[in-house]
């Protein structure tokens, strides 16, 4: 499955609201077995079948997040009214920006 594969079936799941952030692309092509991995956790969340990371420390925003691999990390950013908004893909470094932009993270030793 190539990139836009990928974003048209994950806009198939959450909705055509959905946006990418900009090093989707980079990293979505070196994730190996995207339906298997990717594809299938994001209907499981869709399904509600994923819990979230605790609402009360993010206020109006629910997230969810996936490792896929050793180094790709997926994060999903659901914001009120049972709307998707955001997926990112990115490496651990991006990942510890984005967690502690959302208050999930005050360092890299800490969840």
């Amino acid at each position: 499955m190539n990139v836009e594969e990928l974003k048209h079936s994950l806009r198939e799941i959450f909705g055509d609201q959905i946006i990418f952030n900009k090093q989707f692309d980079y990293h979505a092509e070196l994730i190996k077995n995207v339906e298997d991995s990717l594809i299938s956790w994001c209907n499981q969340v869709k399904e509600r079948k994923i819990q979230p990371i605790s609402k009360s420390v993010l206020k109006d925003k629910i997230v969810f997040i996936k490792k896929i691999g050793s180094s790709t990390r997926c994060i999903i950013i659901k914001i009120v009214n049972d709307e998707f908004k955001e997926i990112h893909l990115g490496d651990h470094t991006y990942y510890n920006k984005i967690t502690k932009e959302l208050g999930l993270k005050k360092s890299s030793n800490t969840y």
